[in-house]
C-alpha cells in the first residue's frame, strides 16, 4: 500500500538547517530583555469577573491614596549676561520687551533658544538671543535628579 521513501543524509541536514534558521527568525523577532526592562510599566484598576451563575463574594482592598508626585523646582539663572543695546536701534530710540524661551539641558546650559513673543524690533530680539546664548542655570529637578525643561524669561530694553 504505502511504499517507505528513504530518508538521504542530505534530506536531514535541510531539515535541520531550516529548523535552526526558522529558530534564529524567532528569537530575533522577540523584543530583547534591555529595552522590555527599561520600558515604563503602567498599573490598571482591577479587573474583576463574576460567573453568571453563583454571585461570588470580592474583598476589594481599601482605596490607597493617590501617590503624590515630587514636587518639581523651576530652572534658574546662575549667570547672566546683559544685552547689549544695539546702536541702530538707540539711534531709533526703539524700546521692548523680548519674550525669551531657553531650553535649559541637565547640565543647566542653554541647548535650544527661541523667541516666544518679539519686541517687534529685529536688532533687539537678536541681540536678547545672543546675550541668553552665554547665560548658565541650574537646570530644573525632581527629587534631586535634574530635569531638562524650558525656561521663559522676558528681556526688556529701555532708554533712560
Amino acid at each position: 500500500m504505502f511504499k517507505a521513501k528513504e530518508v538521504s543524509l542530505q534530506n536531514i541536514a535541510v531539515y535541520v538547517t531550516l529548523s535552526l534558521v526558522a529558530a534564529a527568525g524567532i528569537y530575533l523577532a522577540r523584543p530583547h530583555q534591555a529595552a522590555v526592562r527599561s520600558a515604563p510599566i503602567f498599573m490598571g484598576k482591577e479587573v474583576t469577573a463574576r460567573q453568571a451563575a453563583k454571585p461570588a463574594t470580592v474583598t476589594v482592598p481599601a482605596p490607597q491614596p493617590p501617590a503624590v508626585p515630587l514636587p518639581i523646582i523651576p530652572p534658574s539663572i546662575t549667570y547672566s549676561v546683559l544685552p547689549a543695546y544695539p546702536s541702530a536701534a538707540l539711534a531709533k530710540g526703539a524700546e521692548g520687551v523680548v519674550l525669551l524661551s531657553v531650553y535649559v539641558g541637565l547640565t543647566g546650559q542653554p541647548e535650544r533658544l527661541e523667541t516666544k513673543a518679539s519686541s517687534g524690533n529685529q536688532e533687539l530680539d537678536a541681540a536678547a538671543l545672543k546675550a541668553a546664548g552665554q547665560w548658565r542655570f541650574q537646570p530644573a529637578t525632581q527629587g534631586g535628579a535634574a530635569l531638562a525643561s524650558w525656561f521663559e524669561v522676558p528681556v526688556r530694553f529701555v532708554i533712560r
